[in-house]
């Protein structure tokens, strides 16, 4: 990109380079003789250095150019630590356009002797290949690479995207002993700076100075012995905890003028709405239109046009598992059967409103993408599409990319907090929410016998995402292969299976067996224990830490019931029942009803475990803790039964 302005504005300086703290090939022996890093024992591997150095330069034609270096010193001290031998960098592409990496050298090194040995990584271990519909992947593997070694590698990236400036990651999922980094922006360029993380900087400065003939203002942090990020149960993506830097291009000061970069929320709304690729593919592609008056013929009720288009959409095109927010050609979408959810999300609104709905699309930001932040007007904050339609005062949440979903209820991976509504009336921000949760229902009525095994009949009724789970599993595999995958981990015989409403998905889907089982009970002389839960026990607590360093969330709703009753042997009797409880998180954000009840000789287990709230905080995780705590302990109880 040509800046005439940006060039004339430069200062001439003399420029000096920030240099990397450590030097490629010179590893010192402390670092080769490591065999455990002192500060985390448990390290599979530590980062000993990375260091990075990003600034713009001008071509002698008035070409921005945005400049990545970046120099890497790795300590594999397990053999779980092998695969960081493996290294991807991502390559931003648009139209002719893409980022390009160049000087890379890598080389692994080992002591064999009493002397350090290097390998240097030849052509072979490099290659390219497709991300997604923007990215490229560089990828390069170092060779002999074993416990012991150190690995090391150099690289510099060029790009004309001067808007995506290098993000910094300090922490990472090993431990980091030295990171380093230098911005050098430009005077003319003012980039919002924000820190995620909880990990402090050790050092900040900022300063003055020319860096290739361009007043720039060089910042530079440093932090030390950076601990390894730990991902903790029930999180959304680490992206979103790492200590890390992020950057984002604001404007640009001219001489004569102010450029604005990044905008508006109601800026990015208008320019999507003017895309090919995006708003105004909705309005077009009219030969949808004939397919669309076939599906909703003799359909009157609104709620049924949008079910009938919706599952025209999963049943002829196949999702390819790309997250996306454009579209492509929708013929081709059509022929070759599958798409991107941009593909597919956007070719269901486009056919909604040609059955005369009401339709906007809304942006959003998937759980593994990581939450939006609302401060900065960025397009690439997202990953996803999905559509909204107002009806009778309502807005109703639609994807057709799960085909083992109902049409109005969204796939979990989008409960990610809010989305950006596009639109040239509502344009606004709405909570993702859906009102399905993960329900199973499980009813077991067996028979005790003196030698403690129980006989008898196990039906699972599933609703909502676990539906969903199941009928994917089932449909993937085939019924024999699903079944016997389901008896993988238990001691069961199955004499035989049934399965009902594996299509309507209306409807919930029902699975049954004929069982018997062995190891949920163990007889003792005249003496019976018997553990109730013979399926889908809390056998341990997921929230082991004494303390969270990041808010817990669930995503979706739970609701798991389980009603067993038993029917003890002739001259056998209740020994030992346990007594019913009711455990509950405050507000009711959680709870467990737990009932024993004995009538004759049938005893009688029922146990419902909900959680009610999506998120809980920091502070809340001993209380959440300890409620799974008292769940786990509740359902390890057993019955004793003994003979009269």
């Amino acid at each position: 990109m040509k800046y005439t302005a940006f060039v004339l504005i430069l200062s001439c300086f003399s420029s000096f380079a920030q240099k990397s703290p450590i030097k490629f090939g010179e590893i010192p022996m402390e670092d080769m003789k490591m065999t455990i890093y002192d500060k985390d024992s448990s390290a599979n591997a530590l980062v000993l250095t990375d260091y990075g150095i990003a600034y713009i330069t001008v071509t002698s034609g008035g070409d921005a150019v945005l400049n990545f270096e970046r120099h890497t010193r790795i300590k594999i001290l397990k053999k779980e630590g092998l695969d960081l031998a493996n290294s991807s960098i991502l390559l931003y592409h648009s139209g002719s356009a893409e980022e390009k990496m160049t000087s890379l050298k890598a080389s692994s090194y080992n002591l064999e002797g009493g002397k350090i040995v290097e390998t240097k990584m030849s052509k072979e271990g490099i290659f390219k290949e497709k991300y997604n519909r923007n990215y490229n992947q560089q990828k390069f593997t170092l060779p002999n690479v074993k416990e012991g070694s150190v690995i090391e590698y150099t690289y510099k990236k060029t790009s004309e995207f001067f808007t995506n400036f290098p993000n910094w990651q300090f922490q990472r999922t090993i431990p980091v002993r030295w990171s380093e980094y230098w911005a050098m922006i430009p005077n003319i360029f003012i980039y919002e700076k924000y820190m995620q993380g909880y990990v402090p900087v050790s050092s900040y400065e900022n300063k003055n100075q020319s860096y290739y003939d361009t007043e720039v203002k060089a910042h530079h942090w440093i932090t030390q012995n950076v601990p390894a990020f730990k991902e903790e149960p029930f999180m959304t993506c680490e992206d979103d905890y790492i200590s890390k830097l992020n950057f984002a291009l604001s404007h640009i000061n001219y001489s004569t003028h102010s450029e604005e970069i990044m905008g508006s929320w109601q800026k990015l709304n208008d320019n999507l709405l003017e895309n090919d690729d995006f708003g105004k593919v909705i309005a077009k592609s009219g030969f949808l239109k004939d397919q669309v008056e076939q599906l909703i013929t003799g359909i009157t009720e609104p709620l049924k046009k949008i079910e009938a288009i919706s599952n025209y959409i999963k049943q002829t095109i196949e999702w390819d598992e790309e997250e996306d927010f454009y579209a492509g050609n929708f013929k081709k979408i059509i022929e070759k059967k599958s798409g991107t959810s941009g593909d597919i999300n956007l070719m269901l609104a486009s056919m909604l409103d040609k059955a005369g709905l009401e339709v906007d699309m809304v942006m959003l930001s998937t759980r593994d993408h990581g939450f939006v932040r609302q401060a900065y007007p960025m397009t690439k904050q997202f990953n996803y599409v999905i559509c909204s339609v107002h009806l009778d005062g309502k807005t109703i949440l639609l994807d057709a990319t799960e085909k083992y979903l109902p049409f109005d209820v969204l796939p979990s991976r989008c409960l990610n907090g809010q989305g950006l509504v596009i639109s040239k009336k509502n344009h606004g921000w709405i909570t993702i929410s859906t009102k399905a949760k993960a329900k199973t229902v499980i009813s077991a009525d067996l028979a005790l016998a003196v030698d403690g095994e129980l006989k008898g009949k196990i039906q699972y009724t599933r609703d909502g995402y676990d539906a969903e789970t199941m009928r994917e599993s089932y449909n993937k595999k085939g019924e024999v292969t699903y079944v016997k995958d389901f008896l993988a981990t238990k001691q069961w015989q199955v004499e035989k299976s049934a399965f009902q409403d594996m299509k309507d998905l209306s409807k919930s889907v029902k699975e049954s067996h004929e069982v018997s089982i062995s190891e949920h009970s163990s007889a003792a002389g005249d003496v019976i224990y018997v553990n109730p839960f013979v399926t889908s026990q809390v056998q341990e607590n997921p929230f082991k830490s004494e303390k969270r360093e990041y808010p817990i969330d669930f995503g979706s709703l739970t609701d798991k019931t389980y009603m067993c009753k038993i029917t003890l042997p002739e001259n056998f009797v209740i020994d030992e029942l346990p007594k019913s409880k009711v455990i509950a998180l405050p507000g009711n954000a959680g709870k467990y009803i737990y009932n024993a009840v004995q009538t004759g000789n049938t005893v009688s287990i029922t146990s419902a475990f909900q959680i009610n709230k999506n998120l809980f905080i920091q502070d809340e995780y001993p209380l959440v803790k300890e409620f799974y705590n008292q769940v786990v302990a509740k359902q390890a109880e057993q019955i004793v039964v003994k003979k009269k």
